[in-house]
């Protein structure tokens, strides 16, 4: 019996190792898609992935794979055999697709190094405010099938995939937030990891932030003149606050190195950041007690890298449908394996529990995305949803009361397009959602749960603009530029630094399958609830055990495609840094540095600076897109970028290099025809 345990053990090391052969090659050949760093990033994640699954196939036994027998009898031996492989062969892999340590070895190159012969030295404290799903998260309380992963990475470590695939509902669970009250379930502590660490890297040496802290620590800066300030990014901003306290803390952490230091502190974010940041310097001066004066006595410089200040189209598909264009764009090439192993539903469900992504709606509504400034043609409105259903009709006579059946194009608007009472979901003639309508849908339904997010989040930014200060719904246009304008501090500055020239996501095609129709339809978004003895059971309609909504009717009809109007597969581009657009980028920005801006009442400097992306392949840090790339994240690797900081950090030359704008892109044009809309621009909210 041993010596046939051994051959059969053999076997299946070296059919994994020849699947990871397979990925390896499947990896170069990636390196020559020159032109296409987004999608080739998102396929070495999947290809990645995938071969988790495959390896876990090949060491498990599975009903899909009967004639597998594991080497070992018992789940804990089975377990030490798959951490010892993933170290000796998928480990190195990963380390390979995604490797950054060598940018280490190069220090003459670097931009902090050679600032630092120029005679840049530590000045300003900086305080760094991480994006998006870019911190880690760490388990701290869990159900039993997660407890032996306490205060273990349930997300962005490699071990994260490792327990995606031991238990995908266990894990899912874990990360997803109580839709009702948006904080934790019962039983679950999910928390941000601290320190560097938290967000230098994401996956192994994924890099995020640590070429931009590398770069800072060349000039002297390290643990106590800079701080990373991570969080769960999966909160809504205002129980960031209410549950851990966060904004209190970054009060803190900034006067503590003000007092320390003598200096003013730098305020560094990216992405989502620069929405938490945004919302932080409206709370700060009202509910955070520091009074009108505190940004200015505290804060020296706002540097806002790719921020979300006016949302990102994106976060609709994935609340709407729980689809992102490139798993939809993918689904027919890996069949149903995605799908069935984590599916639109399932995305669905766990996304809308998180109330960071309702933040991320666009925001500014009709009179910011409506006009079609930014992109080729102008159209009024401008939908942001296309119901594509061709000519037929959408649904049988049945359901009429939810949908209009009228397949006859109009230019007819339909107002008030939702019951409140039903929350139906209801398709005009024109077959079009303009953005307000959109997000009036995504609001009201909360993807299934109900309309809880209106509690914290506002996206009517003319009633925003006119609540006044301390006034407690305020609070709910926080997070909204629009609604809300800059405090009142006029030694601040302010750095818009982003990427452009990239494909980036702007509104969507989709399908409507009218037999998942009624199902959607029926849920009970109050839901039920029955205590029993040991737990408790709840009922939404024809949702599962868990209480969760039924699969979305709706999905992303990736046979749209218009080559001359920048459709593809269902999602039509403008221009951008694959993840934010331009609109969003930019916009406000601009509208900050104009005289006697209302957005502005102190007379805040405000500097656009642009990158224009420009990819190439570097051996040494496969996968990502260069030291010039504009792409969302590799921006923070970007050598004009990084100088930018370091010169603001450190005051070298700021007001001669970095005080001015650098503008490669449409933006000014934009702008331009956005303000002479006539139902367009920030006049329609200061009416």
């Amino acid at each position: 019996m041993p010596p046939m345990k051994r051959k059969k053990g053999i076997s299946a090391s070296a059919n994994a190792r020849a699947a990871a052969k397979a990925i390896r090659q499947s990896e170069l050949s990636a390196i020559h898609e020159k032109d296409a760093p987004t999608k080739k990033r998102f396929q070495t994640y999947l290809t990645l992935l995938v071969s988790m699954l495959v390896i876990r196939w090949l060491l498990l036994p599975t009903q899909t794979n009967p004639h597998s027998k594991p080497d070992v009898d018992s789940k804990g031996q089975l377990q030490m055999v798959f951490d010892e492989f993933f170290a000796a062969n998928v480990q190195p892999l990963w380390d390979r697709a995604f490797n950054g340590t060598q940018y280490a070895l190069e220090e003459s190159s670097r931009v902090g190094h050679q600032l630092k012969e120029q005679n840049a030295r530590v000045k300003h404290p900086v305080v760094i405010v991480p994006g998006f799903v870019t911190s880690a998260l760490e388990l701290w309380e869990g159900e039993s099938c997660m407890k032996k992963n306490f205060r273990q990475r349930v997300w962005g470590s490699a071990s994260m995939a490792r327990t995606f695939f031991a238990d995908r509902d266990c894990w899912r669970k874990h990360l997803q937030l109580n839709p009702q009250t948006g904080m934790d379930p019962d039983n679950i502590r999910v928390r941000s990891a601290q320190g560097f660490e938290a967000a230098d890297n994401f996956i192994a040496t994924y890099w995020v932030w640590s070429k931009l802290i590398e770069n800072l620590a060349d000039v002297g800066y390290d643990g106590s003149s800079m701080s990373m300030m991570s969080y769960d990014w999966r909160l809504g901003y205002e129980y960031l606050e209410k549950r851990d306290g966060y904004f209190s803390k970054l009060k803190a952490a900034i006067e503590t190195h003000h007092k320390t230091s003598g200096e003013k502190v730098v305020l560094v974010s990216h992405s989502m950041g620069s929405s938490v940041v945004y919302y932080f310097l409206q709370w700060v001066v009202t509910d955070g007690g520091g009074g009108k004066d505190w940004v200015e006595n505290n804060v020296h410089s706002f540097v806002n890298i790719a921020g979300t200040l006016l949302g990102v189209p994106k976060s609709i598909p994935a609340l709407f449908s729980g689809e992102l264009k490139d798993i939809a764009v993918l689904m027919p090439q890996i069949g149903d394996l995605l799908e069935n192993f984590f599916g639109r539903r399932v995305r669905k469900n766990l996304w809308n529990t998180w109330g960071s992504l309702y933040g991320m709606l666009p925001k500014g509504g009709d009179a910011i995305w409506g006009s079609g400034a930014d992109l080729d043609e102008i159209i009024d409105p401008t939908p942001t949803i296309v119901w594509n259903n061709g000519t037929e009709e959408f649904c049988s006579s049945s359901l009429s009361t939810s949908i209009v059946e009228n397949t006859t194009p109009t230019d007819e608007k339909i107002d008030n397009g939702f019951t409140d009472e039903e929350l139906e979901l209801y398709i005009p003639a024109s077959r079009q959602w303009t953005m307000n309508e959109t997000i009036d849908h995504i609001l009201r339904t909360g993807g299934g749960y109900g309309s809880r997010i209106e509690s914290i989040f506002s996206f009517d930014s003319k009633q925003g603009w006119k609540e006044r200060s301390s006034s407690a719904n305020k609070r709910k246009h926080w997070h909204d530029p629009v609604a809300s304008p800059l405090p009142n501090a006029p030694s601040l500055k302010m750095y818009c630094l982003y990427g452009t020239g990239l494909p980036t996501e702007r509104s969507y095609y989709y399908q409507l399958s009218c037999d998942k129709v009624s199902a959607s339809k029926d849920v009970d978004v109050d839901r039920t609830c029955t205590a029993g003895d040991s737990e408790t059971t709840c009922s939404n309609g024809t949702g599962d055990s868990d209480g969760n909504p039924p699969e979305s009717p709706f999905y992303i009809d990736v046979a749209a495609k218009n080559d001359l109007r920048n459709i593809t597969s269902g999602v039509r581009f403008s221009d951008g840094d694959g993840s934010v657009p331009l609109l969003s980028l930019g916009y406000m920005c601009q509208k900050f540095a104009e005289p006697r801006s209302k957005h502005n009442p102190s007379g805040i400097k405000v500097f656009t600076r642009e990158r224009k992306h420009d990819a190439e392949i570097s051996l040494t840090d496969p996968g990502r897109g260069g030291p010039r790339s504009g792409e969302h994240v590799d921006i923070l690797g970007n050598v004009g970028v990084i100088e930018d900081v370091v010169r603001i950090a450190t005051g070298l030359e700021v007001e001669e290099k970095v005080d001015k704008d650098i503008i490669v892109s449409d933006l000014k044009n934009i702008v331009q025809r956005l303000d002479e809309h006539p139902s367009g621009g920030l006049k329609h909210v200061l009416i």
